[in-house]
């Protein structure tokens, strides 16, 4: 899982294996360049998230789509709502802003940003999610983020969400398994339960 997924999925994915199957113990690695590796040789049975460069020997199944969001803090001395006036992409571009550099999803907005002559003022680059709402809840900041996990950061932190105000590419969040283990009876067992839980709506 990417670090998104620690945080939005894998609550939820917990919490019902605890309650099904008390037994089960669940192992969450990153996801590195030893990933495909890893699903072949068994020592993974999973992977979640936008991988579109596992292809050949692997099956993938959508779970669902995201498109992007912003965040920023829910007293911002400037964005003070949503109206055209106060959020627009002259103050979107106007602002100072902290990016993640990790993820391809950000090869998707870097491109995004980049295609359309946008300019950022990056005054912070995180690798991750880590210490990202904090941050935000204590400056004047600005995040761009696909929005499951820019939803679950602002309900946890009580930031303020607002449109994106540009055409970024959306993707699809899919689980990947090997062909060797499609018809293994523990990760299909798996991977009905991410299907049940992460299909549906989250």
């Amino acid at each position: 899982m990417t670090d998104a997924s620690h945080i939005t999925l894998l609550p939820r994915l917990l919490a019902h294996v605890r309650a099904v199957a008390p037994g089960v113990s669940l192992e969450a690695s990153r996801i590195d360049a030893h990933l495909a590796q890893a699903l072949q040789a068994g020592e993974a049975d999973l992977a979640v998230g936008f991988l579109p460069w596992l292809d050949a020997g692997f099956y993938q199944q959508t779970l669902y789509a995201q498109d992007w969001i912003c965040l920023a803090n829910a007293h911002h001395p400037r964005v003070v709502d949503d109206s055209p006036t106060h959020w627009n992409l002259a103050v979107y571009q106007n602002e100072a802003h902290i990016g993640i550099s990790s993820g391809t999803g950000y090869q998707l907005m870097d491109g995004a940003v980049a295609s359309q002559h946008l300019t950022r003022q990056l005054r912070l680059e995180l690798p991750g999610f880590l210490g990202l709402s904090a941050i935000l809840s204590t400056s004047d900041l600005i995040a761009t983020l696909p929005r499951h996990i820019g939803e679950t950061l602002a309900r946890a932190a009580g930031l303020r969400v607002l449109p994106c105000p540009f055409e970024i590419p959306g993707f699809t969040v899919k689980q990947y398994w090997h062909a060797r283990y499609h018809h293994d009876a523990a990760c299909s067992w798996l991977r009905g339960v991410c299907a049940e839980l992460f299909m549906r709506g989250l």
